[in-house]
């Protein structure tokens, strides 16, 4: 798990836990309602961190999708691996880092936003740009 995943269950189960304590001080009516409330949205927080891993990673899987179709129709004669870059967020655009193997020292990065692919950067497998390393991309989109 996330270090901000952590905490912001630590900071939406405290509000929750406080909620029903502030219940406490309430009438006996109000104080119903108070934990009504505050157990539906105990509930609904269980509910949405236990099913985002999943979403994220049909999200992830469908721009892998689009990506390999991508590579299919551009570099049908080389092949590929492609990775994720372990994010565990819900994000609209989904970023894939792709090595080819004609070309195993260069670490390619892709936006994926629907079918829209976009590439946004490659660097080495040492650290440094292509720029800095002096190495000339074979499959560079950006020009």
């Amino acid at each position: 798990m996330h270090p901000t995943t952590i905490i912001e269950l630590t900071l939406l189960l405290g509000a929750i836990i406080g909620i029903g304590l502030i219940a406490l001080l309430l009438p006996l009516k109000f104080r119903k309602i108070v934990w009504i409330v505050s157990c539906m949205a105990f509930i609904i927080v269980l509910i949405f961190y236990g099913v985002r891993p999943f979403i994220v990673e049909f999200q992830t899987n469908q721009a892998k999708v689009e990506l390999e179709n991508h590579f299919l129709e551009k570099y049908n004669e080389d092949s590929w691996s492609i990775t994720d870059t372990d994010q565990h967020e819900l994000q609209t655009v989904v970023y894939l880092h792709v090595i080819f193997e004609s070309e195993p020292e260069v670490v390619y990065e892709y936006a994926v936003e629907n079918t829209y692919i976009d590439q946004v950067g490659m660097w080495t497998i040492s650290g440094l740009t292509a720029e800095e390393s002096g190495i000339q991309p074979q499959h560079d989109e950006k020009n």
